[in-house]
Protein backbone atom coordinates (compact mmCIF):
# COMPACT_ATOMS: atom_id res chain seq x y z
CA UNK A 1 0.00 0.00 0.00
CA UNK A 2 1.15 3.61 -0.53
CA UNK A 3 3.03 5.19 2.34
CA UNK A 4 1.00 7.46 4.67
CA UNK A 5 1.95 11.02 3.93
CA UNK A 6 -0.96 13.36 4.44
CA UNK A 7 -3.57 14.40 6.95
CA UNK A 8 -7.02 12.91 7.56
CA UNK A 9 -8.64 16.19 6.49
CA UNK A 10 -6.73 16.08 3.21
CA UNK A 11 -7.87 12.49 2.58
CA UNK A 12 -11.49 13.44 3.23
CA UNK A 13 -11.22 16.47 0.95
CA UNK A 14 -9.99 14.42 -1.99
CA UNK A 15 -12.47 11.63 -1.26
CA UNK A 16 -15.32 14.15 -1.42
CA UNK A 17 -14.10 15.17 -4.87
CA UNK A 18 -14.03 11.55 -5.99
CA UNK A 19 -10.25 11.58 -6.44
CA UNK A 20 -7.46 9.32 -5.20
CA UNK A 21 -5.87 10.03 -1.83
CA UNK A 22 -2.42 9.65 -3.42
CA UNK A 23 -0.85 12.79 -5.00
CA UNK A 24 1.16 10.86 -7.58
CA UNK A 25 -1.98 9.05 -8.77
CA UNK A 26 -3.99 12.28 -9.00
CA UNK A 27 -1.16 13.90 -10.97
CA UNK A 28 -0.91 10.91 -13.33
CA UNK A 29 -4.57 11.02 -14.27
CA UNK A 30 -4.67 14.82 -14.62
CA UNK A 31 -1.78 14.62 -17.06
CA UNK A 32 -3.37 11.70 -18.92
CA UNK A 33 -6.58 13.66 -19.46
CA UNK A 34 -4.66 16.65 -20.84
CA UNK A 35 -2.40 14.61 -23.12
CA UNK A 36 -5.41 12.64 -24.39
CA UNK A 37 -7.51 15.75 -25.08
CA UNK A 38 -6.36 16.09 -28.70
CA UNK A 39 -4.96 12.60 -29.25
CA UNK A 40 -7.16 11.74 -32.21
CA UNK A 41 -6.40 8.22 -33.45
CA UNK A 42 -2.82 8.16 -32.15
CA UNK A 43 -1.48 6.07 -29.30
CA UNK A 44 -0.49 7.64 -25.99
CA UNK A 45 2.21 6.21 -23.71
CA UNK A 46 4.17 8.06 -21.04
CA UNK A 47 5.73 7.75 -17.61
CA UNK A 48 3.80 9.88 -15.07
CA UNK A 49 6.34 8.98 -12.39
CA UNK A 50 9.15 10.15 -14.66
CA UNK A 51 7.43 13.45 -15.40
CA UNK A 52 6.60 13.94 -11.70
CA UNK A 53 10.20 13.41 -10.66
CA UNK A 54 11.47 15.77 -13.35
CA UNK A 55 9.00 18.44 -12.19
CA UNK A 56 10.06 17.82 -8.60
CA UNK A 57 13.65 18.57 -9.60
CA UNK A 58 12.49 21.80 -11.23
CA UNK A 59 10.44 22.65 -8.12
CA UNK A 60 13.66 22.63 -6.07
CA UNK A 61 15.04 25.37 -8.32
CA UNK A 62 11.87 27.47 -8.36
CA UNK A 63 10.64 30.09 -5.90
CA UNK A 64 7.59 32.22 -5.15
CA UNK A 65 4.41 31.69 -7.12
CA UNK A 66 6.26 29.62 -9.73
CA UNK A 67 7.09 27.03 -7.06
CA UNK A 68 3.53 27.14 -5.71
CA UNK A 69 2.11 26.57 -9.21
CA UNK A 70 4.34 23.53 -9.74
CA UNK A 71 3.19 22.13 -6.37
CA UNK A 72 -0.46 22.58 -7.38
CA UNK A 73 0.17 20.70 -10.62
CA UNK A 74 1.96 17.94 -8.69
CA UNK A 75 -0.97 17.78 -6.22
CA UNK A 76 1.41 18.35 -3.30
CA UNK A 77 0.24 21.77 -2.10
CA UNK A 78 -1.17 20.37 1.16
CA UNK A 79 2.08 18.57 2.04
CA UNK A 80 4.72 20.05 4.31
CA UNK A 81 8.39 19.55 3.49
CA UNK A 82 8.68 16.20 5.26
CA UNK A 83 5.45 14.86 3.72
CA UNK A 84 6.58 16.02 0.25
CA UNK A 85 9.85 14.13 0.62
CA UNK A 86 7.95 11.01 1.73
CA UNK A 87 5.74 11.23 -1.36
CA UNK A 88 8.70 11.60 -3.71
CA UNK A 89 10.58 8.84 -1.86
CA UNK A 90 7.57 6.57 -2.41
CA UNK A 91 7.68 7.22 -6.15
CA UNK A 92 11.45 6.67 -6.22
CA UNK A 93 11.00 3.41 -4.28
CA UNK A 94 9.09 2.00 -7.23
CA UNK A 95 12.40 1.98 -9.10
CA UNK A 96 14.21 -0.10 -6.49
CA UNK A 97 16.58 -2.85 -7.60
CA UNK A 98 14.96 -6.26 -7.95
CA UNK A 99 16.22 -9.62 -9.10
CA UNK A 100 13.56 -10.62 -11.62
CA UNK A 101 12.95 -7.37 -13.52
CA UNK A 102 14.91 -4.30 -14.59
CA UNK A 103 13.37 -1.10 -13.25
CA UNK A 104 15.59 1.94 -13.22
CA UNK A 105 15.50 5.69 -12.81
CA UNK A 106 18.16 8.30 -13.51
CA UNK A 107 18.16 12.09 -13.18
CA UNK A 108 20.60 14.58 -14.62
CA UNK A 109 21.03 18.36 -14.71
CA UNK A 110 23.06 19.90 -17.52
CA UNK A 111 24.25 23.35 -16.51
CA UNK A 112 25.36 26.01 -18.99
CA UNK A 113 28.76 27.65 -18.56
CA UNK A 114 27.22 30.95 -17.45
CA UNK A 115 24.74 29.46 -14.97
CA UNK A 116 25.22 28.31 -11.39
CA UNK A 117 23.21 26.54 -8.71
CA UNK A 118 24.06 27.36 -5.11
CA UNK A 119 26.09 24.63 -3.43
CA UNK A 120 23.51 23.67 -0.79
CA UNK A 121 20.80 23.22 -3.44
CA UNK A 122 23.17 21.22 -5.64
CA UNK A 123 24.00 18.95 -2.71
CA UNK A 124 20.29 18.34 -2.10
CA UNK A 125 19.67 17.49 -5.76
CA UNK A 126 22.58 15.08 -5.78
CA UNK A 127 21.67 13.53 -2.44
CA UNK A 128 17.88 13.23 -2.37
CA UNK A 129 17.22 12.94 -6.11
CA UNK A 130 20.44 11.19 -7.06
CA UNK A 131 20.83 13.74 -9.84
CA UNK A 132 24.02 14.06 -11.84
CA UNK A 133 25.02 17.70 -12.41
CA UNK A 134 27.23 18.32 -15.44
CA UNK A 135 28.66 21.61 -16.72
CA UNK A 136 28.46 21.92 -20.51
CA UNK A 137 29.01 24.56 -23.17
CA UNK A 138 25.61 24.68 -24.88
CA UNK A 139 27.07 26.74 -27.75
CA UNK A 140 29.65 24.04 -28.54
CA UNK A 141 29.27 21.03 -30.85
CA UNK A 142 29.50 18.43 -28.07
CA UNK A 143 26.46 19.42 -25.97
CA UNK A 144 23.70 17.66 -27.93
CA UNK A 145 25.69 14.42 -28.48
CA UNK A 146 26.63 14.27 -24.77
CA UNK A 147 23.01 14.68 -23.60
CA UNK A 148 21.66 12.15 -26.09
CA UNK A 149 24.41 9.67 -25.22
CA UNK A 150 23.35 9.89 -21.55
CA UNK A 151 19.71 9.22 -22.55
CA UNK A 152 20.71 6.32 -24.80
CA UNK A 153 22.75 4.74 -21.98
CA UNK A 154 20.08 5.09 -19.29
CA UNK A 155 17.27 3.66 -21.48
CA UNK A 156 19.39 0.71 -22.67
CA UNK A 157 19.32 2.07 -26.22
CA UNK A 158 15.50 2.22 -26.40
CA UNK A 159 15.55 6.04 -26.66
CA UNK A 160 18.54 7.40 -28.50
CA UNK A 161 17.63 11.09 -28.64
CA UNK A 162 15.73 13.62 -26.53
CA UNK A 163 17.18 16.89 -27.92
CA UNK A 164 18.21 17.80 -31.45
CA UNK A 165 19.38 21.32 -30.65
CA UNK A 166 20.04 23.49 -27.61
CA UNK A 167 19.70 27.30 -27.62
CA UNK A 168 23.14 28.85 -27.00
CA UNK A 169 21.65 30.87 -24.13
CA UNK A 170 20.26 27.79 -22.36
CA UNK A 171 20.90 27.91 -18.63
CA UNK A 172 19.94 24.37 -17.66
CA UNK A 173 18.41 21.17 -19.01
CA UNK A 174 16.78 18.74 -16.57
CA UNK A 175 16.39 15.15 -17.76
CA UNK A 176 14.75 12.14 -16.16
CA UNK A 177 15.04 8.64 -17.68
CA UNK A 178 12.81 5.69 -16.76
CA UNK A 179 13.39 2.12 -17.92
CA UNK A 180 11.56 -1.16 -17.41
CA UNK A 181 12.12 -4.67 -18.73
CA UNK A 182 10.16 -7.58 -17.30
CA UNK A 183 8.99 -11.09 -18.01
CA UNK A 184 5.41 -12.18 -17.41
CA UNK A 185 4.97 -14.37 -14.32
CA UNK A 186 3.26 -16.80 -16.69
CA UNK A 187 4.10 -16.03 -20.34
CA UNK A 188 1.65 -16.10 -23.19
CA UNK A 189 2.21 -19.20 -25.32
CA UNK A 190 3.40 -18.17 -28.78
CA UNK A 191 1.57 -21.03 -30.50
CA UNK A 192 -1.74 -19.55 -29.30
CA UNK A 193 -1.08 -16.12 -30.87
CA UNK A 194 -3.06 -15.64 -34.07
CA UNK A 195 -4.52 -12.92 -36.28
CA UNK A 196 -7.61 -11.31 -34.78
CA UNK A 197 -9.80 -8.33 -35.80
CA UNK A 198 -9.17 -5.12 -33.81
CA UNK A 199 -11.83 -2.41 -34.10
CA UNK A 200 -10.33 1.09 -34.38
CA UNK A 201 -12.25 4.14 -33.16
CA UNK A 202 -12.70 5.20 -36.81
CA UNK A 203 -14.69 2.03 -37.52
CA UNK A 204 -11.85 0.47 -39.48
CA UNK A 205 -10.94 -3.13 -38.64
CA UNK A 206 -7.30 -4.25 -38.54
CA UNK A 207 -5.90 -7.74 -38.17
CA UNK A 208 -3.52 -7.84 -35.18
CA UNK A 209 -1.48 -10.60 -33.52
CA UNK A 210 -3.67 -11.49 -30.53
CA UNK A 211 -2.02 -13.24 -27.57
CA UNK A 212 -4.11 -15.57 -25.37
CA UNK A 213 -3.65 -16.71 -21.79
CA UNK A 214 -5.97 -18.49 -19.36
CA UNK A 215 -5.71 -18.83 -15.61
CA UNK A 216 -6.44 -16.99 -12.39
CA UNK A 217 -6.21 -13.17 -12.51
CA UNK A 218 -7.21 -10.19 -10.39
CA UNK A 219 -10.25 -8.98 -12.33
CA UNK A 220 -13.03 -6.40 -12.12
CA UNK A 221 -16.04 -5.87 -14.35
CA UNK A 222 -18.92 -3.41 -14.33
CA UNK A 223 -21.11 -1.72 -16.95
CA UNK A 224 -18.27 0.66 -17.90
CA UNK A 225 -15.20 -1.54 -18.11
CA UNK A 226 -13.40 -4.83 -17.79
CA UNK A 227 -10.12 -4.59 -15.88
CA UNK A 228 -7.45 -7.24 -15.42
CA UNK A 229 -4.06 -7.47 -13.67
CA UNK A 230 -1.32 -9.22 -15.67
CA UNK A 231 1.64 -9.72 -13.30
CA UNK A 232 5.32 -9.70 -14.20
CA UNK A 233 8.09 -11.33 -12.24
CA UNK A 234 9.59 -8.82 -9.82
CA UNK A 235 6.47 -7.21 -8.29
CA UNK A 236 5.26 -5.21 -11.28
CA UNK A 237 1.88 -5.57 -12.99
CA UNK A 238 0.33 -4.47 -16.24
CA UNK A 239 -3.26 -3.42 -15.63
CA UNK A 240 -5.48 -3.32 -18.71
CA UNK A 241 -8.84 -1.52 -18.66
CA UNK A 242 -11.14 -2.20 -21.62
CA UNK A 243 -13.99 0.33 -21.84
CA UNK A 244 -17.41 -0.99 -22.78
CA UNK A 245 -18.12 -1.30 -26.49
CA UNK A 246 -18.88 2.02 -28.17
CA UNK A 247 -17.05 4.13 -25.56
CA UNK A 248 -14.94 6.81 -27.26
CA UNK A 249 -11.72 8.14 -25.76
CA UNK A 250 -13.47 11.47 -25.09
CA UNK A 251 -16.31 9.72 -23.24
CA UNK A 252 -13.78 7.61 -21.32
CA UNK A 253 -11.89 10.76 -20.25
CA UNK A 254 -15.10 12.28 -18.87
CA UNK A 255 -15.95 9.34 -16.61
CA UNK A 256 -12.40 8.43 -15.71
CA UNK A 257 -10.33 9.96 -12.92
CA UNK A 258 -7.95 8.81 -10.21
CA UNK A 259 -10.80 7.99 -7.82
CA UNK A 260 -12.52 5.77 -10.38
CA UNK A 261 -9.19 4.07 -11.00
CA UNK A 262 -8.67 3.40 -7.29
CA UNK A 263 -12.21 2.02 -7.05
CA UNK A 264 -11.76 -0.33 -10.01
CA UNK A 265 -8.39 -1.67 -8.89
CA UNK A 266 -9.46 -2.07 -5.25
CA UNK A 267 -12.58 -4.02 -6.29
CA UNK A 268 -10.58 -6.47 -8.42
CA UNK A 269 -10.70 -10.02 -7.03
CA UNK A 270 -9.05 -13.29 -8.02
CA UNK A 271 -11.11 -14.96 -10.74
CA UNK A 272 -10.63 -17.64 -13.37
CA UNK A 273 -10.78 -16.51 -16.96
CA UNK A 274 -9.23 -16.03 -20.39
CA UNK A 275 -7.44 -12.86 -21.51
CA UNK A 276 -6.74 -11.98 -25.14
CA UNK A 277 -4.36 -9.04 -25.54
CA UNK A 278 -2.82 -7.65 -28.74
CA UNK A 279 0.94 -7.78 -29.13
CA UNK A 280 1.95 -4.15 -29.59
CA UNK A 281 4.77 -1.66 -29.86
CA UNK A 282 4.33 2.03 -29.13
CA UNK A 283 6.49 5.14 -29.50
CA UNK A 284 5.29 8.46 -28.13
CA UNK A 285 6.78 11.95 -28.08
CA UNK A 286 5.15 14.99 -26.50
CA UNK A 287 5.98 18.61 -25.87
CA UNK A 288 4.54 18.93 -22.35
CA UNK A 289 4.35 22.71 -22.24
CA UNK A 290 0.73 22.89 -23.47
CA UNK A 291 -0.53 20.21 -21.07
CA UNK A 292 1.30 21.65 -18.05
CA UNK A 293 0.15 25.17 -18.90
CA UNK A 294 -3.45 23.93 -19.02
CA UNK A 295 -2.93 22.35 -15.60
CA UNK A 296 -1.78 25.68 -14.13
CA UNK A 297 1.97 25.93 -14.71
CA UNK A 298 1.95 28.74 -17.28
CA UNK A 299 4.08 31.01 -15.09
CA UNK A 300 7.12 28.71 -15.29
CA UNK A 301 7.13 29.04 -19.10
CA UNK A 302 6.79 32.84 -19.12
CA UNK A 303 10.09 34.80 -19.12
CA UNK A 304 8.28 37.82 -17.63
CA UNK A 305 6.92 35.88 -14.62
CA UNK A 306 9.03 32.76 -14.01
CA UNK A 307 10.93 32.69 -10.70
CA UNK A 308 13.97 30.41 -10.54
CA UNK A 309 16.07 32.14 -7.91
CA UNK A 310 18.21 29.04 -7.28
CA UNK A 311 19.71 29.40 -10.77
CA UNK A 312 22.13 32.31 -11.00
CA UNK A 313 23.19 33.67 -14.37
CA UNK A 314 24.74 36.81 -15.81
CA UNK A 315 21.82 37.16 -18.23
CA UNK A 316 18.49 36.86 -16.38
CA UNK A 317 15.62 36.01 -16.50
CA UNK A 318 15.42 32.21 -16.35
CA UNK A 319 12.36 30.26 -17.49
CA UNK A 320 11.38 26.87 -18.96
CA UNK A 321 11.58 27.19 -22.71
CA UNK A 322 10.30 23.66 -23.43
CA UNK A 323 9.72 20.34 -21.73
CA UNK A 324 9.92 17.16 -23.79
CA UNK A 325 8.86 13.60 -23.01
CA UNK A 326 9.55 10.43 -25.02
CA UNK A 327 8.40 6.92 -24.19
CA UNK A 328 8.51 3.56 -25.96
CA UNK A 329 7.19 0.08 -25.16
CA UNK A 330 7.36 -3.37 -26.67
CA UNK A 331 4.75 -5.85 -25.37
CA UNK A 332 5.09 -9.46 -26.48
CA UNK A 333 4.43 -13.05 -25.37
CA UNK A 334 7.53 -13.09 -23.13
CA UNK A 335 7.05 -9.74 -21.42
CA UNK A 336 7.53 -5.99 -21.84
CA UNK A 337 10.38 -3.58 -22.41
CA UNK A 338 9.58 0.09 -21.88
CA UNK A 339 11.48 3.34 -21.45
CA UNK A 340 10.67 7.01 -21.02
CA UNK A 341 12.64 10.25 -20.90
CA UNK A 342 11.50 13.68 -19.74
CA UNK A 343 13.56 16.81 -20.23
CA UNK A 344 12.98 20.40 -19.23
CA UNK A 345 15.01 23.25 -20.69
CA UNK A 346 15.51 26.58 -18.92
CA UNK A 347 16.57 29.57 -20.99
CA UNK A 348 17.71 32.95 -19.66
CA UNK A 349 17.42 36.07 -21.08
CA UNK A 350 -13.36 -3.98 6.85
CA UNK A 351 -13.03 -7.50 5.11
CA UNK A 352 -15.58 -8.34 2.40
CA UNK A 353 -17.00 -11.84 1.86
CA UNK A 354 -15.23 -13.72 -0.92
CA UNK A 355 -17.12 -13.81 -4.21
CA UNK A 356 -18.04 -17.16 -5.70
CA UNK A 357 -15.46 -17.84 -8.41
CA UNK A 358 -16.70 -17.33 -11.96
CA UNK A 359 -15.02 -17.60 -15.32
CA UNK A 360 -14.62 -14.41 -17.35
CA UNK A 361 -13.63 -13.77 -20.95
CA UNK A 362 -11.79 -10.52 -21.78
CA UNK A 363 -10.90 -9.94 -25.42
CA UNK A 364 -9.06 -6.65 -25.96
CA UNK A 365 -10.24 -6.05 -29.53
CA UNK A 366 -10.83 -2.29 -29.37
CA UNK A 367 -8.96 0.77 -27.95
CA UNK A 368 -7.85 0.22 -24.36
CA UNK A 369 -6.17 1.86 -21.37
CA UNK A 370 -2.99 0.36 -19.92
CA UNK A 371 -0.87 0.95 -16.81
CA UNK A 372 2.42 -0.55 -15.61
CA UNK A 373 2.42 -0.28 -11.83
CA UNK A 374 4.79 -1.22 -9.03
CA UNK A 375 2.94 -3.72 -6.84
CA UNK A 376 4.48 -2.62 -3.54
CA UNK A 377 4.19 1.19 -3.74
CA UNK A 378 1.38 1.30 -6.36
CA UNK A 379 3.35 4.02 -8.17
CA UNK A 380 2.45 4.20 -11.86
CA UNK A 381 5.58 3.61 -13.92
CA UNK A 382 3.89 3.95 -17.33
CA UNK A 383 0.40 4.80 -18.54
CA UNK A 384 -1.18 4.83 -21.97
CA UNK A 385 -4.09 4.58 -24.37
CA UNK A 386 -3.62 2.13 -27.23
CA UNK A 387 -5.95 3.06 -30.07
CA UNK A 388 -4.08 1.03 -32.69
CA UNK A 389 -1.69 -1.78 -31.65
CA UNK A 390 -0.10 -1.77 -35.11
CA UNK A 391 0.43 2.00 -35.42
Amino acid sequence: MPWPFTSISSLVSHAEKGESKTPSTRFAFKLFRELASDLGTKNLFFSPSGVMLCLSLIRELASGETKSAIERVLETTSLDHAAFEIEIASVKAAFRAREEAEVSLANSLWLGNRAQIDSSRAAQLRGFYGSEITKVDFSGPDAVPAINAWVDSHTRGKIRQIVDAVPPLAALIAINAVYFKGLWSIPFRKELTCGYPFHLASGEIRQVPMMTKGGSFRYHEDDRTQLVFLPYKGEVSMIVALPSAGTSLDAFRKIFNSGVWDSWTEQATEEEGVVRLPRFQVEYTAQLRQALTALGMARAFDPRQAEFEAIRTDSPPVWIERMMHRAVADVSEEGTEAAAVTSAMHVFGSAMPRKIPKRFNMTVDRPFFVVLRDDRTQAILFMGWIGNPQQ
